[in-house]
């Protein structure tokens, strides 16, 4: 005769089990508002030190920040108005060297239907729609979300940094009292190590950009400006950004000569190699380091669960993996520490 196990449910687990479910399901419908906030909540923390160097000087603090929303607009303007246009005929004439270079090399180039469609021009703005397989009214749509998106986190952004402590205020008003302190201790650490990251980040970006850009063109690589933008902006994504850089300059040395490429390959290790080296240890420290696999398991997360903005994300997304794990496990440590 077998014997038999019962497993009692009592209807209290049974409801928790509900609840938990529920509030999961709650957070991966509204995984793009948790998107927004998250961003905020991350620009406010790197823009926060602006804001109050300017409040200790007595500017009160909402003129602060407007004052410095206003000049980052101002700054991306005159960026786009100048940089765009620069941009876009060195990519055009990219594009078009390099589809000849693959024919002529390998035999085979660009399909023309997509060269066709990278060549910009007015009339041929309704055909990108088709070729990517949406109606106008489709990607309009489409545009008009993301624009609501971005003016969301640009509304929360300003209101979190109006506040002094904003965010901290936010955690007291919506976590029950019982998780007020430990996440608020997490979220403490994770503030500390984000500012850094944000403005070592910036220094890191503008430094890496105009290195690419004097170093391309000093070796004559052609279209040195554009990829030197690209190193400054790619430089956010952590371990994919430097090699798609790295890539796109050595296939548009390689396009000239091969020993053109050669020479952008180790110029591009020469980088690497003073970034890791001197650029990093000098402007970050020892205390920002994060495990490169936690970053990897970001980059795969954000990227899956929000795409580009999800990469973007993904330091300040493993930075607070990293954080809630280090709190667990000193609260771990105290409980097996003999008293």
């Amino acid at each position: 005769m077998r014997n038999v196990t019962y497993i009692e449910l009592s209807w209290h687990t049974l409801w928790k089990v509900c609840i938990f479910s529920a509030i999961i399901a709650v957070l991966y419908l509204s995984k793009d508002a948790i998107g927004v906030l998250f961003a905020s909540v991350v620009i406010s923390l790197g823009l926060d030190p602006i804001v109050s160097f300017l409040e200790s000087k007595k500017v009160p603090r909402i003129i602060g920040t407007l004052i410095l929303f206003i000049t980052v607009f101002l700054a991306v303007a005159i960026g786009v108005y100048f940089i765009i246009p620069i941009i876009a005929v060195e990519t055009s004439s990219f594009l078009e060297h390099f589809h000849e270079f693959m024919s002529s090399t390998f035999g085979f180039g660009f399909p023309d239907n997509i060269v066709d469609a990278l060549t910009f021009s007015k009339d041929k703005i309704f055909s990108y729609f088709s070729l990517a397989g949406m109606s106008v009214a489709e990607t309009i749509s489409k545009f008009s979300i993301t624009m609501a998106f971005v003016a969301a986190t640009i509304i929360m952004t300003f209101y979190l940094s109006v506040e002094k402590d904003g965010t901290e205020r936010l955690l007291k008003v919506v976590l029950p009292e019982s998780y007020e302190s430990p996440v608020l201790k997490v979220f403490g650490r994770f503030k500390t190590k984000i500012r850094r990251w944000m403005a070592a980040q910036a220094s890191l970006s503008a430094v890496v950009g105009l290195l690419v850009w004097l170093g391309l063109w000093a070796i004559g690589v052609r279209y040195a400006f554009v990829i030197g933008m690209l190193a400054a902006v790619l430089e956010i994504v952590p371990v994919i950004g430097p090699v798609m850089v790295g890539v796109v300059a050595f296939l548009v040395a390689v396009s000239d000569s091969m020993m053109l490429g050669v020479y952008s390959v180790a110029f591009f290790f020469g980088v690497q190699q003073l970034e890791n080296h001197i650029l990093l240890p000098l402007i970050m420290g020892k205390g920002m380091k994060v495990h490169p696999v936690v970053v990897l398991m970001a980059l795969l997360a954000g990227g899956k669960i929000a795409g580009f903005v999800g990469i973007l994300l993904a330091v300040p997304i493993a930075v607070i993996i990293q954080e809630i794990f280090g709190y667990i496990a000193e609260k771990k440590n105290e409980r097996t520490r003999p008293n």
